[in-house]
C-alpha cells in the first residue's frame, strides 16, 4: 500500500457523505469545487511557477504583466507559450521538453498570451480557458505519458503542441525511511515524480513534496534529485540517483535530528491547518494523518471555517468527533478538530479543544447567510473558551508598522484577514494567545504584541500556519506541509495531549518558530514564569539558539532591545531591576531552504518581571492602544455591515467592547510609573 495509510479511519457516515460530495464538486467544477467561486488566481493553483508570479504582482499589481515577466523570452522546462496575435492566429513557444513515461500522467503548464484586444475563450486540452483584451491566462492540464500531444482552439484556428515531453524509459525508485518523513522527487527539467495514492503538493520554495516511509515512485530512467526532509527538527538530505531502465533504485534515507525539544517536555503543535478549503484537491483524514505523521508534528489542530459564504468546510468531522481526539493520535502525536471563527472586519480567531461545536462560526461575509458585522468577536471568543477552548488571534497583520507607530495601512483594506479587535479583546480577558507565526506578516504581528504586553498583559505567543491542505500550489505558504511554523508548549512530564497543551498556552509556557530554536530563562524560569522581585534585585537572563537560519539573537523588553548578538554565541545580559517589565528572547534570519518562509523567526513568550505584586505599564503603549481603538470605532462605524433596521443597537454593542477596553488602557496611562 502507498504511502502507509496510519490505520482504517472508521469515519462517520456524515464525513464519508461530506468527502463524497467534495469530489464530486471536483470532478464537476475542477480547480474550485467550494461554494464560493474564487479568485482567477486561484484557478492556476497547480501552476508551478505561481509563487515568482505573485512576487511579481506585487510589484507590478498587474496579472497579465506578471505572468509574462516569470515565463519571459525563455520558456522554462514543463511550460507551453501559446501566444495570440492580434488577428487571433495562434502560435507556441515550448520550453526545454521534460520527460514523459508511459502509464503514466504528465502536467503541462499553459500560459495563453494574447495581442488581441477582445476578450477571449480558448480551449486547451479540452478545458476553456478565457483571458481579457491584451491579458495572459494559465491552465495546466494533465497529459497521457504514451502521447503527450494537445490541441489548442480558437474558433477555427487550432494549434497542435508535442514538443513539451520527451519519451523516457521507465524505472522506479523504493523511498525507504525508519519513520514517516517528507519525499522529493525531481526530473532534470523540475518535472515532479509522485506516486500513487498522494496529493501532488508545492511548498513555497515551489519544491514538490509527498509524505511515506516505504514508497514506490514511478520515474523515468534518467537523473533524478530525491530530497528526504522531516519538519523543522530534521536535516534536510538531498541525494542524485539514475535508476536504469526497468530498474527498481532503493534510496534509504533517516533525516538527522538537529534538536530535539520533546525531550526536554517541549512538543510542537499547529493551531491552525485547514484540511478541505476549496482548491484542486480534495484532503481526506488519511492525507491530513500522513502530512502531520511525516512532519513530525506534535499536535495539528484541524481548523474548520467558512471562506466567503456559508460552507463550513470539514464541518460534518468537527461536529462527529468534538472533545475527542482523531483516530490516528498516539502517544506522540495527537489531532484535534477545531474552529476558525472569522469575520473579515474584525479579524479570525482560532480554537483549539473544543468541547462540542459552536453556535456560529462567522459573521460579516456579505453573501452568507449571516452578512452582518455582528455580534462583535468578544462573543465568538467567550462562547468558544465556554467550550473549553484556548483562542488565539490568528495572522494578525498584513504588514510593518512604521516607524512612527501609525496605524493607517492596517486599516486601509476593509474586508481583510488582520486582527482588529485584538486589541479590545486583550484588554478584556477573552483571548489566550497571539500568533506571531502565521502566513501574514510576522513583524507586524510581533509589534502588536509588545505593545499589549507593555500594557500589562500575559498573552501567550503562538503560531498558526494557516495551510489549505486541499491546494497543490498556494499563494505565498498556503500549500506548505503543516507545522512549517509551530508553537512549542512546555509539558514538562505530564505527556502529550490536548488538555496539557491549552493549560500550556494559558500559562504561556510557549515558543514560536519558523526554523531554529530558542532556550530562554530569566534567572532559571523559562517562558511564562512570573518573578516577583524588589527593586534593585538582580535579574540574570540567557538565551541561545539551536538549528539553521538564525541570524541575530535579541533579547527584548518593553523598552526594546536590551542585548543583541551573533546567533552562534549564547546571549546573556544581567541587570538591576528597574520596574515592572517583560522580557522575550528573538531570532532571526534571511531566507533559508529549511524554513518554508520568506525569513527565520523564533520568538518566546515572556518572563514576567513583578514588582511588589505590580505589573509592567507603559503610558506610550497604553495611549497607543486607546488610539487604535478610536480609529477602529470610526472604521466599523464606516464599514461595518448592518442591518438598518438594528444597527445603532448591534453597532452599540461594538461600542460596549471598545469602551470596557478603553477603562483598562486609561487605568494602564494614569498609572504608568506609579
Amino acid at each position: 500500500m502507498c504511502c502507509q495509510e496510519t490505520r482504517t479511519l472508521n469515519l462517520p457516515p456524515e464525513v464519508i457523505e461530506a468527502l463524497f460530495r467534495y469530489r464530486r464538486l471536483l470532478g464537476e467544477r475542477g480547480w474550485d469545487w467550494g461554494e464560493e467561486q474564487l479568485p482567477d488566481f486561484f484557478r492556476w493553483a497547480r501552476f508551478s511557477l505561481l509563487g515568482p508570479v505573485f512576487e511579481a504582482v506585487a510589484e507590478t499589481g498587474d496579472w497579465a504583466s506578471a505572468i509574462r515577466s516569470v515565463v519571459s523570452d525563455e520558456v522554462p522546462p514543463g511550460i507551453v507559450v501559446v501566444r495570440v496575435d492580434e488577428e487571433r492566429v495562434l502560435r507556441s513557444e515550448v520550453g526545454p521538453a521534460r520527460p514523459s513515461v508511459a502509464g503514466r500522467s504528465v502536467a503541462i503548464d499553459v500560459v495563453v498570451d494574447s495581442a488581441a484586444d477582445a476578450d477571449l475563450r480558448l480551449t486547451v486540452a479540452g478545458r476553456e480557458v478565457r483571458v481579457g483584451p491584451r491579458g495572459a491566462a494559465i491552465e495546466t492540464v494533465d497529459l497521457d505519458g504514451d502521447d503527450p500531444t494537445f490541441t489548442v482552439a480558437l474558433g477555427e484556428n487550432t494549434l497542435s503542441v508535442g514538443e513539451a515531453f520527451r519519451p523516457s524509459p521507465a524505472a522506479e525508485l523504493r523511498l525507504l525511511s525508519s519513520r514517516p518523513v517528507r519525499w522529493s522527487v525531481t526530473d532534470p527539467g523540475g518535472g515532479a515524480w509522485f506516486p500513487d495514492g498522494v496529493l501532488p503538493k508545492w511548498d513555497a520554495h515551489h519544491r514538490p513534496f509527498f509524505h511515506g516511509h516505504d514508497v514506490t515512485v514511478p520515474v523515468p530512467a534518467e537523473s533524478l534529485r530525491v530530497v528526504c526532509a522531516r519538519g523543522l527538527e530534521f536535516e534536510r538530505a538531498e541525494f542524485e540517483v539514475f535508476p536504469a531502465a526497468g530498474e527498481r533504485l532503493l534510496v534509504e534515507c533517516d533525516p538527522q535530528r538537529l534538536f530535539d525539544p520533546a525531550a526536554e517536555g517541549w512538543y510542537g503543535g499547529d493551531l491552525h491547518v485547514h484540511m478541505n478549503y476549496s482548491g484542486d484537491l480534495v484532503c481526506t483524514p488519511s492525507n491530513a494523518a500522513r502530512m502531520q505523521l511525516g512532519e513530525g508534528l506534535h499536535l495539528m489542530n484541524l481548523t474548520v471555517g467558512n471562506l466567503s459564504r456559508s460552507l463550513v468546510y470539514d464541518r460534518e468531522l468537527l461536529e462527529a468527533t468534538a472533545g475527542a481526539d482523531l483516530p490516528w493520535s498516539t502517544g506522540d502525536t495527537v489531532a484535534r478538530m477545531g474552529v476558525e471563527y472569522r469575520n473579515d472586519l474584525l479579524g479570525h480567531v482560532h480554537a483549539l479543544g473544543l468541547s462540542a461545536p459552536p453556535m456560529r462560526y462567522y459573521a460579516g461575509h456579505e453573501n452568507s447567510d449571516h452578512p452582518e458585522d455582528w455580534p462583535p468577536n468578544r462573543a465568538a471568543c467567550e462562547e468558544l473558551r465556554g467550550l473549553g477552548a484556548t483562542v488565539g488571534y490568528a495572522h494578525p497583520s498584513l504588514e510593518e508598522f512604521p516607524d512612527d507607530w501609525s496605524t493607517g495601512r492596517f486599516f486601509a483594506i476593509p474586508r481583510s484577514i488582520e486582527a482588529r479587535e485584538l486589541v479590545a479583546d486583550a484588554a478584556l480577558g477573552v483571548v489566550d494567545s497571539v500568533d506571531l507565526v502565521s502566513p501574514t506578516n510576522d513583524e507586524g504581528a510581533v509589534f502588536l504584541y509588545h505593545r499589549l504586553l507593555s500594557c500589562g498583559l500575559r498573552l501567550a505567543a503562538t503560531a498558526g500556519t494557516d495551510v489549505f491542505l486541499s491546494f497543490s500550489h498556494g499563494p505565498g505558504v498556503a500549500s506548505n506541509p503543516p507545522g512549517w511554523g509551530r508553537v512549542y508548549a512546555h509539558l514538562g512530564d505530564r505527556g502529550l495531549s490536548v488538555e496539557a497543551f491549552k493549560e500550556a498556552i494559558r500559562g504561556g509556557r510557549t515558543v514560536v518558530t519558523n526554523g531554529p530554536w530558542l532556550d530562554f530563562e530569566a534567572n532559571g524560569q523559562g517562558p511564562g514564569a512570573v518573578l516577583d522581585l524588589a527593586m534593585g534585585d538582580r535579574l540574570d537572563v540567557r538565551a541561545r539558539v539551536r538549528g539553521p537560519g538564525a541570524e541575530r539573537l535579541a533579547l527584548v523588553g518593553p523598552d526594546g532591545v536590551v542585548a543583541e548578538g551573533n546567533a552562534e554565541s549564547e546571549l546573556r545580559f544581567e541587570t538591576a531591576v528597574e520596574g515592572p517589565a517583560w522580557i522575550v528572547a528573538v531570532a532571526r534570519g534571511a531566507r533559508h531552504p529549511n524554513t518554508l518562509d520568506e525569513s527565520v523567526l523564533a520568538h518566546t513568550s515572556p518572563v514576567y518581571v513583578d514588582v511588589a505584586g505590580r505589573r509592567v505599564g507603559r503610558a506610550e503603549d497604553a495611549r497607543w492602544c486607546l488610539a487604535f481603538l478610536d480609529t477602529l470605532e470610526l472604521f466599523v462605524d464606516e464599514h461595518g455591515g448592518f442591518d438598518p433596521a438594528t444597527r445603532d443597537e448591534r453597532f452599540g454593542d461594538l461600542l460596549t467592547v471598545l469602551d470596557e477596553a478603553r477603562s483598562f488602557y486609561r487605568t494602564v496611562a494614569e498609572t504608568a510609573g506609579r
